[in-house]
């Protein structure tokens, strides 16, 4: 049986991810700080690791401790990630760098961790957004972030093609998500937004994960350093 580790894994698209994977026979680790995972992973028959994706010791610990206990990766989803809204002009140095951390760096460091461990031939998928790609006001820090996610992608897919390791992305536009829901109750995400996009809808999680399950599965072994919209067609709408 294949394993994957998948960040943020306690809701949204991580936990979409994870559903997708067990139905496919992959056995999952639930990676994250939040304890909802721990009953995620026990309804789906998958295990929980508690780690913060901000604590690169802490992660290498992690990723140690979960080779050790089930054996190599196959797969590393990286759905960890939050964000910030706001003037640019005006944003918190604290909102800036908090945004960084997680979705950026975060990234990162559980891509380093999962380094040693993944079996050759396996493969990362890392969770971007179509904001790596178009301009949204008020998301100055998360823009940047999946900006550099989309780079990461890409230099690790060089870098490690020797192994052979595959990593590419995925990147959704507005997803149904429990984040989502929460800026729209906020104010900060206008539903009148979706008239730009051609299907005239958000995309549902399992519209997100079957690609991430694509990327990830072996119909997709000459694929790495590619990011793959999931957008409906909203990053070509003009």
């Amino acid at each position: 049986m294949k394993l994957a580790v998948v960040t943020g894994g306690a809701k949204g698209i991580g936990l979409g991810a994870v559903r997708e994977l067990t139905a496919e026979g992959w056995h999952c680790v639930i990676l994250d700080v939040d304890p909802a995972g721990r009953q995620a992973a026990d309804e789906l028959g998958a295990a929980f690791v508690a780690a913060d994706v901000t604590d690169r010791d802490g992660l290498g610990r992690a990723f140690a401790d979960i080779a050790g206990r089930f054996g190599p990766l196959h797969g590393l989803v990286n759905s960890a990630g939050i964000n910030r809204t706001g003037p640019s002009a005006d944003l918190a140095v604290a909102d800036w760098q908090r945004v960084l951390d997680i979705d950026l760096s975060g990234t990162f460091y559980a891509c380093q961790a999962a380094y040693p461990h993944l079996e050759p031939g396996g493969a990362i998928v890392n969770v971007a957004s179509v904001f790596s790609m178009k301009a949204l006001p008020g998301r100055v820090a998360y823009s940047a972030a999946k900006h550099g996610v989309v780079g990461i992608t890409r230099v690790l897919a060089v870098e490690w093609a020797d192994r052979p390791i595959r990593v590419n992305a995925v990147a959704p536009s507005w997803t149904d998500t429990p984040l989502i829901a929460a800026q729209v109750a906020a104010g900060t995400i206008d539903l009148s937004v979706l008239e730009r996009v051609p299907f005239r809808r958000m995309a549902r999680v399992e519209d997100v994960t079957g690609a991430i399950a694509f990327l990830l599965g072996e119909k997709a072994s000459f694929i790495t350093g590619q990011t793959l919209y999931v957008d409906g067609g909203y990053t070509w709408a003009g």
